[in-house]
């Protein structure tokens, strides 16, 4: 896949709307790493960046791994994101997406929820405090301290899951989504799910290719799922990823493809 120089704008009315860019979680590890100012990532008129639930969760769970040790780094980057839109999760986008309802269980965690966790990590002056705060009676986040274990058993079992689709080779894929998030009894077309999730579903086929031929994604490749779930994001014509992830062997014809932009090229935009 060839990255282009400019970011994808969309024009209504004659007017333009600009893109919102989501940050992948690479994106703000060099933030963390002082190679990339938060002024750089937000302080643009002609564009929005925004956060995925995933990048925050990936971020924290390293925060917890070394407990403190890069605190005033870990800081920086949730101090950033504070000002920052948060996206739903990709269940209710998902969703959202198939059926313009926002019609699905209550989830305990949104976007508001995962707000308040970037603010109490922003606002203490150090990991123990940040900690003590997420015990507090009243917390919603009262398992962050184990949040590292929680996410690598996650990530195993959605890793498995690609070994799964790969050993009983499941026909279609759309479907199987569709079947994960119906509407009253309903299941949208499997047409509608190919179209919504292109990227997507592309990324989960060649994950599936790679399982086949005797890839262990758990061992070599544990990013694949946050990238996977990134890409649903891309269903909304207005939303662009910016990534030092190369999906071009994942991702070739779907159209969405034009949709994944450097750093580099962000930054340049």
């Amino acid at each position: 896949m060839k990255l282009g120089r400019r970011g994808p704008e969309i024009r209504r009315n004659k007017g333009v709307v600009f893109m919102r860019y989501v940050l992948d979680t690479n994106v703000w590890v060099q933030l963390a790493q002082g190679k990339v100012s938060c002024a750089a990532l937000t302080r643009r008129a002609n564009r929005q960046a925004v956060v995925a639930p995933f990048a925050i969760m990936e971020l924290m769970k390293e925060s917890v791994k070394y407990e403190g040790k890069y605190f005033e780094n870990d800081r920086r980057v949730y101090e950033c994101m504070t000002g920052l839109e948060i996206l739903p999760l990709t269940k209710p986008f998902i969703h959202l997406r198939l059926w313009n309802s926002p019609e699905i269980e209550p989830t305990r965690v949104v976007p508001e929820t995962y707000m308040k966790l970037l603010h109490m990590f922003a606002g203490s002056a150090s990991y123990r405090e940040f900690i003590d705060k997420t015990n507090a009676s009243g917390s919603d986040w009262s398992h962050v301290g184990k949040w590292n274990d929680i996410h690598k058993d996650e990530i195993d079992k959605e890793l498995g899951f690609v070994k799964k689709l790969a050993d009983e080779n499941h026909a279609s894929l759309a479907v199987g989504i569709a079947k994960l998030h119906p509407h009253k009894d309903s299941l949208a077309p499997e047409s509608r799910v190919e179209n919504e999730f292109s990227a997507a579903l592309e990324y989960l086929r060649s994950l599936i290719a790679l399982v086949k031929n005797g890839a262990n994604l758990p061992k070599n490749d544990r990013g694949a799922y946050v990238d996977f779930q990134i890409l649903f994001y891309l269903a909304d014509s207005e939303i662009t990823i910016v990534s030092n992830e190369n999906f071009s062997g994942g991702i070739s014809n779907s159209p969405q493809r034009d949709r994944i932009i450097t750093l580099e090229t962000f930054l340049n935009l």
